[in-house]
């Protein structure tokens, strides 16, 4: 007959099982922290590092206008003119006025569109 020992090594098989176990507990430990890592990544660049569209829309639209000649009412003759000009015809206007004495053009005495401070 052969030599053949159906004896078990049953302290050997329980430490590799037990290290096999904790093995696949370190792995799937180690693929969640992976995923909501992944997850995590995905979410700043779909969500908030998107420049938000409705905005950059309306702000382009908001310094178009401010570009442009333009009418506010044409019935009424209400024209808008670029911001930039504006401001040219108003420092234009108040540098060649005399400044107010004090205390008129302040809610006292006559009213002015504008008065130099």
């Amino acid at each position: 007959m052969s030599n053949f020992s159906d004896d078990l090594n049953t302290p050997k098989i329980a430490v590799v099982g037990f290290i096999g176990a904790i093995i696949v507990f370190a792995l799937i430990i180690l693929m969640q922290v992976m995923f909501y890592w992944a997850e995590t990544q995905q979410h700043l660049v779909k969500d908030i590092d998107q420049p938000y569209l409705e905005f950059a829309n309306l702000t382009a639209d908001q310094q178009a206008k401010l570009a442009k000649y333009q009418w506010i009412d044409e019935k009424r003759k209400i024209a808008g003119i670029p911001i930039k000009r504006a401001m040219e015809i108003v420092v234009d206007e108040l540098s060649h006025k005399p400044p107010l004495p004090l205390g008129e053009g302040r809610g006292e005495g006559k009213k002015e569109k504008y008065h130099a401070l």
